[in-house]
């Protein structure tokens, strides 16, 4: 009587993220950074950034060292306005607002939280590179307000359908920031018919910028940040731009020129009795990178391997690591060790690992990295998932796998170029049910079905670094490929 072997064939599930994934510490402006006072006012505001060693969730701040502070200044005002209509005569200004019921504009808080304008959503918010879409807190994170003011142009009587530059506004930060991410919250406005909008132009050279998240209006291309909407007004997503921007470089000072956009809506800007404008604000965020992470995983991967699973990571910085643990679950809550392997130690090159597990569960099997320090601390990665069907012997099991079309036959595909700055293009034989492109942290970003040889994917808006790309064929398999974003 023959005996029956028992195996499993593996399909690659959904990508999940731990609670316990790597947390990257940011510096963000929170309460207690900046002034509590109000405006109007157009000399320097400081604030000074904190420690959130639990970002993207929102944790006890800390006091940064060593301390990082944003200055704002505002210089090259193109209208001064009469004291009648603002006793420190700036037509940009610090804490201030619309007033319908006076020529002076209101007062308002020079540094408030978020959502004190304009009803921005958390998840138009990114607080890093690494947590786009993550979403951030309104009301623990804070910015500084500032006021575009339309009552040179009304003075001026320029006409409402025209883009005005209005003054400068620079950021200096007292210690180099690499790859700061600016907040913007709230560009547009009304008086009655008329929308206006704040637009900002980038003068520093040597930085590029790029849309990391933020409402539908919010645009930056090239050197502008631009609200979109022909018609422009006080809500986001409802006509006001507002969202989280990647500066990309080392940055110790950003200068903007900042214009007001009319929609020709109404003759005049304003009129006598009242101020009319744009309140808007900008804040700013970053990786801490004065922090020394003992580990910076860039890449992670479980692939199915007929009846085996493969595990590969990359790392592009280890300090004082040990061991890595390879760990499984079948319900991502009970964890047991599976196998070890030697950790590089000290290493800021890039390292790459793999392991096999030969004899994974049937159904869901899930898989984390645990690294080992010198002192026995232990941090975790994201987690895995695949999926294993039992099949009652290898014959039956190849005859399986035919029957569901997903033999082990060659995926022949080609991916060019790769990297890629901007669009990335899938070539070859193989009919394929769909292709998606996730985070290294397996957040889905675009998925296509029915994709066709030739066809591209656009990755020009997403930041430079790592991502992947899942293919899923018509017979059933499954491939994932490292793309590197120039």
């Amino acid at each position: 009587m023959k005996t029956l072997v028992s195996h499993t064939l593996c399909s690659l599930g959904l990508l999940t993220v731990s609670a316990a994934a790597l947390a990257q510490p940011a510096i963000e402006l929170v309460s207690g950074s900046g002034t509590t006072l109000n405006g109007s006012m157009i000399s320097n505001q400081v604030a000074t950034f904190k420690n959130n060693a639990l970002n993207p969730v929102t944790g006890t701040y800390t006091t940064l060292t060593p301390a990082t502070t944003a200055t704002f200044s505002i210089s090259n005002q193109q209208y001064i306005l009469p004291a009648t209509q603002n006793p420190n005569g700036g037509d940009l200004s610090f804490g201030a607002n619309v007033n319908g019921a006076g020529k002076t504009p209101t007062s308002a808080l020079l540094f408030p939280a978020m959502n004190a304008l304009s009803a921005p959503p958390a998840a138009d918010f990114s607080a890093t590179q690494n947590n786009i879409g993550s979403g951030m807190s309104m009301s623990a994170n804070y910015a500084t307000e500032l006021f575009t003011s339309a009552m040179g142009l009304y003075n001026a009587n320029s006409p409402t359908n025209g883009n005005y530059y209005i003054a400068d506004l620079t950021v200096t930060f007292n210690l180099p920031v690499t790859d700061p991410v600016m907040h913007i919250v709230g560009l547009g406005g009304t008086f009655g018919a008329l929308g206006v909008t704040t637009q900002l132009v980038l003068q520093t050279g040597g930085v590029t910028m790029s849309k990391l998240s933020g409402s539908t209006e919010l645009s930056v291309t090239g050197a502008s940040i631009l609200n979109t909407a022909a018609n422009p007004a006080a809500t986001t997503g409802a006509g006001a731009a507002s969202g989280s921007i990647l500066i990309t470089g080392t940055v110790s000072t950003l200068t903007f020129k900042v214009y007001l956009r009319g929609n020709g809506k109404t003759p005049t800007w304003s009129n006598i009795n009242e101020h009319t404008g744009d309140a808007w604000m900008m804040g700013f965020s970053a990786i801490n990178s004065y922090v020394a992470l003992p580990l910076a995983l860039t890449a992670f991967t479980a692939e199915p391997a007929g009846h085996a699973v493969n595990l590969q990571w990359t790392t592009a910085q280890e300090i004082n690591s040990t061991y890595f643990v390879v760990e499984r679950s079948a319900n991502s809550s009970d964890w047991a060790p599976i196998g070890r392997t030697a950790a590089a130690g000290n290493s800021r090159a890039s390292v790459a690992y793999a392991f096999v597990d030969d004899d994974p569960e049937a159904g869901a099997n899930y898989y984390r990295l645990r690294l080992v320090d010198i002192d026995g601390n232990s941090t975790w990665s994201a987690i895995r998932e695949i999926t294993c069907s039992g099949v009652a012997d290898a014959a039956s099991a190849a005859a399986a796998a035919v029957a569901n079309g997903a033999a082990d036959t060659p995926i022949e595909l080609n991916f060019y170029p790769n990297p890629v700055r901007d669009r990335l293009t899938i070539s070859g034989n193989t009919p394929l049910r769909s292709v998606t492109l996730t985070t290294v942290g397996g957040r889905t970003l675009q998925n296509f079905s029915a994709f066709q040889s030739g066809q591209s994917l656009d990755l020009s808006h997403y930041p430079a670094g790592p991502y992947f790309l899942v293919i899923r064929t018509a017979a059933g398999q499954t491939r994932t490929t490292l793309i590197e974003r120039l």
